[in-house]
């Protein structure tokens, strides 16, 4: 990390995302490092590097943001990636997914503005079923017949996640689900980053005489037809929220709330239906999480990140001098 000695705005990122800050393609980024030149600070892009984070917190006359996933505090620091969809973005004091604020956060759904939330909801959710939205992109709506009243999983990387703790793995959440599945179809779904080796492994639990199946159909199709989404932590479990539909996870979030979390294998069955009984609040849900607990990248949410910094003591933060001198 560079030596300054005047006040600077460090942006750590990876490299694709630090290729579209030095574009400005991030909105409410770009005028957050806007704010801060005209307030007399220097702004900079470097490369994200594991043990910056200890480097930053002993140079406390800078600022930093760092745009990966592993949790760290100091009071000269702020985690800011993507959140599950697109257009909202993490910007925490401790890390991010399921090392941010969210997962320590209680939700009170009683307390969630019912109307709203509910428009909220009517507006989000075709912006990504309809659009055939995701992280990733997906096969053609229709492209494979999914039976209604199915489960559907949703695989993800078979290794131990660096930032994240999964209390399954990816085989025994899925010869669980098998197992538990009853009468009912198993789709499993692999993960666009999955290995040649993992899709093998993936590939041998098709058996569609059982009723597992093995399928690329978009998440949007599997979602819309079953009665459970499955998944560790995959944002598929997010995003079943727009679909209004129960998850079993088998990993920390920062989305259990809304969410059984299983981390027995054999209480799958109890799993699946705790969630498929529960009348959940997927709108009161997402209202919490997207429009209070994260940002959106528009400029107008501009005082929302400054009032964070101000909350910290940064007269960055102190729009239209409200206090610091």
């Amino acid at each position: 990390m560079p030596d300054r000695q005047a006040p600077t705005l460090f942006f750590h990122a990876r490299a694709k995302l630090a290729v579209s800050l030095e574009k400005r393609h991030f909105k409410l980024l770009t005028a957050f490092a806007d704010h801060a030149r005209a307030r007399g600070w220097g702004v900079e892009i470097i490369a994200a590097d594991p043990g910056a984070h200890e480097r930053a917190a002993a140079h406390p006359q800078h600022l930093h943001v760092f745009m990966e996933d592993r949790g760290f505090y100091a009071h000269n620091v702020f985690h800011c990636v993507p959140s599950y969809l697109r257009g909202y973005w993490f910007f925490d004091q401790i890390g991010t997914r399921n090392n941010s604020l969210q997962r320590l956060a209680p939700f009170d759904a009683e307390a969630m503005p019912k109307r709203r939330a509910e428009r909220f909801l009517a507006e989000l959710a075709p912006q990504f079923i309809e659009e055939n939205r995701s992280k990733f992109d997906q096969m053609p709506r229709g492209s494979e017949m999914i039976k209604p009243g199915c489960l559907a999983f949703f695989a993800q990387d078979f290794k131990t996640p660096k930032h994240h703790r999964h209390y399954l793995s990816v085989p025994q959440m899925i010869e669980a689900a098998i197992a538990a599945k009853g009468a009912r179809a198993l789709y499993i779904k692999p993960h666009p980053n999955q290995s040649l080796e993992e899709l093998a492994h993936l590939s041998g639990y098709h058996d569609p005489a059982r009723g597992v199946h093995v399928v690329a159909a978009s998440i949007h199709d599997l979602l819309a037809a079953c009665d459970c989404a499955l998944t560790l932590t995959s944002a598929v479990g997010f995003e079943a929220f727009l679909h209004r539909k129960p998850v079993v996870l088998g990993g920390q979030t920062d989305f259990w709330q809304n969410a059984i979390t299983l981390t027995d294998a054999a209480q799958m069955p109890a799993a699946i239906a705790a969630a498929t009984a529960r009348d959940w609040p997927y709108a009161g849900f997402l209202y919490w999480y997207l429009r209070l607990m994260c940002v959106e990248d528009e400029v107008s949410q501009l005082p929302r990140l400054l009032e964070l910094l101000h909350q910290r003591g940064y007269d960055l933060g102190d729009l239209n001098r409200r206090g610091y001198f």
